[in-house]
């Protein structure tokens, strides 16, 4: 190898070096670091008793519920005021009651609401019960 090769070499080997540091950074934000859910631990288990018993259930996660509300899409078609888009605004939907809501999200064809067509999509239905809990809960807190 020339010198010139051989400092080439060398830079490369410096810049993926560095690229490798950056990327593997837990302290940083990074656009090289990984967006796959790491678990945590139960804090049961890092305080040494094991484990052994099941989490309570602290009941809905409204922050899971609106994380939903975006990530599944409800959001390109209801406004979460009474602004009317594809689907009505959410405003005030708490008055309807738990039981109406879940209906709306698993069976949306069940109950139309005047001047809307039926077009929400039935897929909301194989959803987990916990996350149509936690949509529940959030839209709830709409007021």
């Amino acid at each position: 190898m020339t010198n010139r090769s051989t400092t080439a070499f060398i830079g490369i080997l410096a810049a993926l070096t560095l690229f490798t540091v950056v990327a593997c950074s837990d302290n940083s934000e990074s656009p090289f670091s990984t967006t796959t859910p790491v678990p945590t631990r139960d804090s049961s288990v890092l305080a040494g008793n094991g484990g052994g018993s099941a989490p309570e259930n602290s009941g809905p996660d409204i922050a899971n519920g609106e994380s939903k509300f975006k990530s599944l899409g409800c959001s390109a078609c209801h406004k979460t005021d009474t602004t009317k888009l594809v689907g009505p605004g959410l405003a005030g939907i708490n008055a309807k009651g738990d039981d109406y809501i879940s209906e709306s999200i698993k069976d949306p064809a069940a109950v139309l609401t005047d001047g809307f067509a039926n077009l929400m999509p039935t897929t909301f239905a194989s959803l987990p019960e916990s996350d149509i809990e936690d949509l529940i809960a959030y839209l709830k807190s709409l007021g």
